[in-house]
């Protein structure tokens, strides 16, 4: 409910000179992301575009850290929350705790990061049984009043006090100051602490609270609330897309509670409401260069926005928006291409099952990774990947896939095995290269498709003789890659590549950095260091410290079984991993010893390198302990089928569903599960360098992984060749079967080693 009275002109340093730790949003504040929230940077940022926004204040970081140092908030604070409230009545022409035209407010948390497990909004504070009478006289509408008072009630309960019957303070200025309080404590819930630690995001960073005056969609027929995208989040389709509700409030919308009204329906009953909706968003998307997530509310036919941020997209519309906003001149071709994720491009271009036949497929088993693609059966990975080289669409057919076989899965169109199920190594690695897979077919199955030409049929979990047309992908798609490929200059199959190996390659540990792409702010957290890296504890409750790296000089062993396991690596990348920078000279010399060959992807062994691999391991396993080793080993496979699922998990929120990393709950709580492994088993990671000095540098690679992923770089969880935990993991796991005298082929059919 407004009255039209606009705010009072004052000069900028009127408030702030007398209350630094609360900032008035009317356009013009100064402070930083960091200091005031990305909800109250939203706010002053759409105040200082014109747009229609209720008035509000910040209370600062530099509140929350007072507050977290005291226990309580303190009095001067309060004094200055209570002069913001004041700001709120010149800007309103209403009085807080008025019985005759009473200011209510909404509280929000205002974190520059926005994260799960912070204190959702608290709407129409400041409402007791009197100013409820004084509400209901002045709308000559007592229904809506009791409403308002009720939702407040609930809220509050629910948030703030945390018990459904609590009793709610009668005193508005107390029930304010509980609910900033609350919003300060919720900075140090157990989730939202969890999310932090997932994403390398400081604890020291703080949140800010927003004090909003509200706006009623509840107030009458011409009032509701909605949500509105500048552009369809599914399609990129420059088309607004939104919901509406009449006599909503809050997160009516989207909580499923309700069902929303198509946005179109708002044109009808109010279009000039709706007209000035359409030209607020594409203001916002001009101003903020993307896809905008609007929050507005409009009562008695008067448009108010409360929030603006860039939306959360599906694969398809994130490809079409880049390449659209390039083409249209909002942002260039290299911020389209960092907007893009190899993930999303897998995605678009991924086929859906073949047309329907009647023949049955030669072989069956488990979808491990969704899509389609046919080529001829080969079942030696040299050989896939010479084929492929050529030109040659390739399936590569294994009893069982290893780590040996990455360079044949790479260079094949899809994968097949006989055993193994949605956690083998066939079924992980599948996933992270894109590559249609379908594991565990039985025995016999290499040997009956060898040399035959079939399509896989990933999300079916089939087989097909000859080659089976997908559902075509919309010529659309296929053009904007292709653009996304010209601006990137490689080929449309090439562009994934490209995509991870950015990915790989950023820095994100170093610089945990969330920047808004229009220049107007950018806001920084602390890198993560190694003292941010959680303690390992060991079975028996000991907190134990991490060990140091190894940084010894790589042997020929370290080198050949590193390049063995990998298939084909980049010397650099050999360095990376054995943390020695001589290792990139080390590997030329084994190319001049014949060795080791070159290929366009790195490295690989020679018939001569395999043979001199041989004899080293031969020997080295001469020097470990027979029992030793083996009863690490029966430990380490304890884990083992931990692990698996765990990334599995990452992988696919279900055996159906591809994860798009689009829910940040799940993603933690699967990160969650990762770090609790990890502490379980780097004791025993530990021991086992301790058994065999060579394996000593794999505790070192799994807890940088750590660090990589606690920094925000969650390809660090699992990706091909490159280090990750999944695949330092499966390393491990090679180097294990190797020095107990085991052949990966006997641990498949063990069930130890798929």
């Amino acid at each position: 409910m407004t009255t039209g009275v606009e705010p009072v002109e004052r000069p900028r340093s009127a408030l702030e000179s007398t209350a630094p730790s609360v900032a008035e949003l009317d356009g013009t504040c100064a402070l930083s992301r960091d200091r005031i929230g990305g909800k109250a940077w939203s706010v002053d940022h759409m105040r200082a575009l014109g747009l229609p926004v209720p008035p509000a204040f910040a209370v600062t970081t530099e509140g929350w850290a007072d507050f977290r140092a005291r226990g309580a908030l303190s009095e001067e604070i309060w004094l200055q929350v209570r002069a913001g409230v004041a700001a709120l009545e010149r800007g309103t022409g209403r009085r807080f705790g008025d019985t005759r035209r009473p200011l209510l407010v909404s509280v929000r948390s205002g974190a520059a990061v926005s994260m799960p497990g912070m204190m959702d909004t608290v709407l129409n504070l400041g409402i007791n049984d009197e100013v409820e009478r004084a509400l209901a006289a002045e709308t000559r509408n007592p229904g809506y009043a009791a409403d308002t008072h009720r939702r407040f009630r609930s809220q509050y309960r629910e948030i703030v006090l945390g018990d459904p019957e609590g009793a709610v303070p009668l005193d508005p200025w107390e029930q304010l100051r509980g609910a900033v309080a609350a919003v300060f404590r919720s900075w140090d819930s157990a989730r939202a602490k969890t999310y932090r630690r997932s994403r390398g995001v400081s604890d020291d960073l703080g949140t800010a609270v927003t004090v909003q005056a509200m706006v009623f969609g509840n107030l009458d027929a011409l009032s509701g609330t909605g949500v509105l995208f500048s552009r369809n989040p599914n399609t990129g389709e420059r088309a607004v897309f939104g919901e509406w509700l009449v006599g909503g409030q809050g997160e009516d919308v989207v909580s499923g509670r309700t069902t929303p009204r198509p946005l179109d329906e708002l044109a009808v009953t109010m279009p000039d409401v709706h007209e000035q909706l359409l030209a607020a968003a594409d203001l916002l998307e001009r101003d903020g260069r993307d896809i905008q997530d609007i929050e507005f509310t409009v009562e008695s036919g008067r448009l108010w926005l409360l929030q603006s941020r860039p939306a959360k997209r599906s694969a398809r519309a994130a490809v079409r928006a880049a390449v659209a906003m390039a083409d249209e001149g909002l942002i260039d071709p290299a911020t389209a291409l960092r907007r893009v994720e190899a993930e999303h491009v897998r995605t678009v271009l991924r086929p859906a099952s073949g047309a329907e036949t009647d023949r049955p497929p030669l072989a069956r088993g488990e979808s491990a990774c969704p899509g389609l693609a046919s080529g001829v059966v080969v079942t030696d990975p040299d050989e896939a990947e010479t084929r492929a080289a050529a030109g040659e669409d390739v399936v590569l057919a294994r009893p069982t896939t290893s780590p040996d076989d990455l360079h044949g899965m790479i260079a094949a169109r899809a994968i097949v095995t006989e055993l193994g199920g949605a956690t083998s190594h066939a079924a992980l690695v599948s996933r992270e290269l894109g590559r249609p897979c379908v594991v565990g077919c039985g025995p016999g199955v290499v040997a009956a498709l060898a040399g035959q030409v079939v399509t896989v049929d990933g999300g079916a979990g089939a087989v097909w003789l000859g080659e089976i047309a997908g559902k075509a992908i919309d010529q659309s798609v296929i053009e904007d890659v292709a653009q996304l490929a010209r601006w990137a200059a490689v080929s449309p199959d090439e562009l994934v590549g490209l995509l991870s190996a950015r990915s790989a390659d950023a820095e994100n540990h170093s610089s945990a950095t969330h920047s808004i792409e229009n220049g107007r702010m950018t806001a920084g957290t602390s890198p993560a260091s190694d003292h941010a890296l959680p303690h390992t504890t060991p079975r028996d409750g000991r907190t134990q410290q991490h060990t140091t790296p190894v940084h010894l000089p790589a042997s020929d062993l370290d080198l050949l079984r590193l390049i063995g396991i990998k298939g084909r690596v980049a010397p650099d990348a050999v360095a990376d991993s054995l943390a020695d920078d001589a290792a990139e000279t080390a590997c030329a010399d084994l190319v001049v010893r014949g060795l080791c060959a070159t290929t366009p992807v790195g490295v690989r062994l020679t018939p001569e390198g395999r043979g001199e691999l041989a004899r080293l391991l031969a020997a080295e396993r001469e020097t470990v302990d027979p029992t030793v080793i083996a009863a690490a080993y029966d430990e380490f496979c304890v884990y083992n089928a931990e692990l698996k699922e765990i990334i599995t998990a990452w992988q696919m929120k279900d055996a159906a569903t591809v994860n798009d990393h689009a829910d940040t709950a799940y993603d933690t709580a699967v990160l969650d599960r990762l770090r609790a492994a990890h502490g379980q088993v780097a004791p025993l990671v530990r021991r086992i360098g301790e058994i065999a000095p060579r394996l000593a540098r794999y505790a070192g690679r799994l807890e940088r992984a750590v660090r990589r992923i606690d920094g925000g770089d969650h390809t660090w969880v699992a990706r091909p060749i490159m280090d990750s935990y999944h695949t330092v993991w499966f390393e491990l796991h090679e180097d294990l079967i190797g020095l107990c005298g085991l052949s990966r082929a006997d641990e498949a059919a063990a069930g130890r080693a798929h």
